[in-house]
């Protein structure tokens, strides 16, 4: 199965947190949630804002609605997706 770039993009960014620095690739072709990467709410919410800052350059910030779609891989998946999209739009603007 070929790998998937969106995975090894959050993948390797959470190789970089010290939260999360344990989770692997493979740990999220598998997990369907948080909990099973070993995540902490409070912990996935400062990778979120750690990501903010490097990926971004401040021009998005942390929105509430996010906090509830952080439970499951794809809705963390998911959020890293809007964080990106949001992002491409605010440089393009």
């Amino acid at each position: 199965m070929p790998e998937n770039a969106e995975l090894r993009k959050v993948a390797d960014f959470l190789a970089t947190q010290p939260a999360a620095a344990e989770v692997t690739y493979d740990d999220l072709t598998r997990a369907k949630t948080r909990e099973e990467l070993g995540i902490s709410s409070l912990n996935m919410i400062l990778i979120l804002v750690n990501y903010l800052k490097e990926h971004t350059g401040g021009t998005v910030a942390l929105k509430p609605e996010w906090v509830s779609r952080l439970n499951d891989v794809e809705g963390i998946l998911s959020v890293f997706r809007e964080i990106d999209r949001e992002s491409r739009t605010a440089a393009s603007a």
